[in-house]
């Protein structure tokens, strides 16, 4: 059974991977994926923070690993999650 945060985390994996995923695979090379592995949050303050895991495709080099991207379009989508959050911080690793 599905936990709300497992909810939300599929929810945003499936706005990454598919409503954006023209641009991440533009910047991160075809077949590329977005995981996102965990989500925390701090109700006092209204800071999440969320750790995204960038699966690389075809093109594995150096060139794409640039976080610049997957925060811009973390930080894009929070509004659409989540309502009062005041900070986002976004932790990301590379896989292939």
């Amino acid at each position: 059974m599905s936990t709300p945060k497992d909810k939300l985390k599929n929810m945003m994996e499936k706005y990454l991977n598919v409503i954006k995923k023209n641009e991440i695979e533009t910047i991160y090379g075809k077949g590329t994926h977005v995981k996102i592995h965990s989500i925390s949050f701090s109700n006092t303050n209204s800071i999440i923070v969320i750790e995204a895991i960038i699966v690389l495709g075809e093109e594995i080099n150096e060139s794409v690993i640039d976080r610049r991207l997957i925060d811009y379009l973390i930080q894009d989508s929070i509004p659409y999650f989540f309502s009062d959050v005041k900070s986002t911080k976004v932790l990301v690793r590379w896989d292939v």
